[in-house]
């Protein structure tokens, strides 16, 4: 039951590593939005789509995880894609809470205008290109110091397996 838990906080954290946050550095505001600005933030996540691309990134991840843990049953998979896809909105609604603590009305207008010029569209565009493609960097990368420090250990002789 550890190695699940374990497992699936595995996805959640990569979820938030992946996951583009436009929110990043941003200073929070203190009010909660009201629903015009609510209704701006839920128009920027749609056009961005990212819940979808959160979703993605989660089923890309899938595959390695239980390739890292074998004891996991395939039913756990299965089941935790079926749950996270049927609880999308909950998902969504994290975002939007994440979204209006981070950014004011103002700026999610800018941001809906950014969208909506041409590099702004062919970013869209690209979007899930990049994270696919950066996911998988990430995981040769991530593989490769593994392995690295993996060697480093053998030849210090400490003991690297069960």
């Amino acid at each position: 039951m550890q190695q699940i838990v374990r497992a699936a906080l595995s996805i959640a954290v990569a979820l938030c590593l992946v996951v583009p946050s436009q929110a990043q550095g941003q200073t929070p505001t203190a009010a909660p939005a009201d629903s015009a600005k609510l209704q701006l933030i839920r128009q920027l996540l749609a056009k961005v789509r990212v819940t979808d691309q959160a979703l993605q990134a989660m089923e890309q991840q899938i595959p390695a995880q239980r390739a890292a843990n074998p004891r996991v049953p395939p039913e756990f998979w299965d089941r935790f894609l079926e749950q996270a896809r049927a609880r999308r909105g909950e998902l969504e609604e994290g975002y939007a809470t994440l979204y209006d603590r981070h950014f004011s009305a103002a700026e999610i207008r800018q941001l809906l205008a950014f969208y909506d010029t041409p590099v702004g569209r062919r970013f869209l565009e690209v979007q899930p290109m990049l994270m696919r493609e950066g996911i998988a960097l990430g995981q040769e990368w991530g593989s490769r110091i593994g392995a690295e420090v993996g060697r480093t250990l053998s030849a210090e002789g400490v003991k690297t397996g069960p």
